[in-house]
């Protein structure tokens, strides 16, 4: 049996990546990615069918998870094609795969696929995205259901780490914003969770292990800190000694990519399985940007 995933060089990959290896020490761990890849991960060109499905035949995973994709929703509003073509075709084409080899395949989506106005959302709400990604990530689910309803779509909302460079993330990245300029402004209206990746890691693990029949279908993934980019912005200003008094708060979106008010997560899958990991974001973000 080996695991594979996608995107093994991002932020939430590369806790997927270390999670499994720890939790299945026997099994062969297979991680790929493009641009970064380096030994031991495999430089893999996802928008290209062939290479994927050479790939495929060649590892013939038991177990498939998919992290990579396009997440910055201005990039995937300037860019359809790109989006299309990464976030829905290569899903579409790794979930076929599964499904001919009788892989599991564990697809990342989001909390975008929500509109934001009846929050808090169970797995069985019907996603309305207000933006180009939320709506690309939409059609991957919907694409894969089609296939095969019995692989697992994991929701998670905005994700924070151990970072390579603090703009890695939507969440340090105000560290650099508030280093750059003690008086930085930041939006004080969209209601985010942010949710540590190893703990989006660890659960996927856990998923892994369970019977497939229990781990089919869909699952939302989300601590339950309520915080505006604001309110993390003052928790990390905090964290790098400066005075979060300085900053400025946004009370309206400014975003060129249409965001969604409040899209909260209920985990109520996940608490049925007794699966539940979570952390303090004060405490989680401080040690993050101290070894930053």
């Amino acid at each position: 049996m080996s695991i594979l995933i996608t995107g093994a060089t991002g932020l939430l990959g590369r806790a997927i990546y270390a999670q499994c290896q720890a939790q299945f020490p026997t099994l062969d761990i297979i991680g790929t990615g493009f641009s970064r890849a380096q030994a031991p991960l495999v430089q893999l060109d996802l928008n290209d069918a062939a290479a994927v499905r050479a790939f495929f035949a060649k590892y013939q995973p038991s177990v498939v998870i998919h992290a990579a994709a396009e997440r910055k929703p201005d990039v995937c509003e300037n860019d359809p094609e790109q989006t299309l073509a990464l976030n829905v075709e290569t899903s579409r084409l790794l979930a076929e795969l599964c499904h001919e080899q009788q892989s599991r395949l564990f697809f990342i989506s989001t909390d975008y696929v929500f509109d934001g106005k009846n929050a808090p959302y169970a797995e069985n709400a019907t996603p309305n995205p207000l933006n180009f990604y939320g709506k690309s990530k939409m059609m991957a689910e919907q694409a894969i259901v089609a296939i095969n309803p019995s692989h697992t779509i994991i929701r998670v909302p905005v994700l924070y780490g151990e970072v390579e460079y603090l703009a890695e993330s939507a969440v340090t990245v105000i560290a650099q914003q508030i280093q750059q300029n003690p008086q930085s402004s930041h939006d004080h209206w969209a209601v985010r969770y942010p949710t540590h990746v190893a703990d989006v890691a660890q659960t996927i693990a856990d998923l892994i292990a369970l019977p497939a029949a229990q781990s089919a279908g869909i699952f939302h993934v989300s601590d339950s800190q309520a915080m505006t980019k604001y309110d993390m912005a003052c928790v990390i200003a905090a964290a790098l000694g400066q005075n979060a008094s300085s900053l400025v708060a946004v009370p309206e979106p400014t975003q060129s990519a249409a965001r969604p008010y409040n899209c909260a997560l209920k985990d109520t899958r996940l608490k049925q399985l007794g699966i539940v990991h979570s952390r303090k974001f004060d405490v989680a973000i401080q040690q993050i940007i101290t070894r930053s």
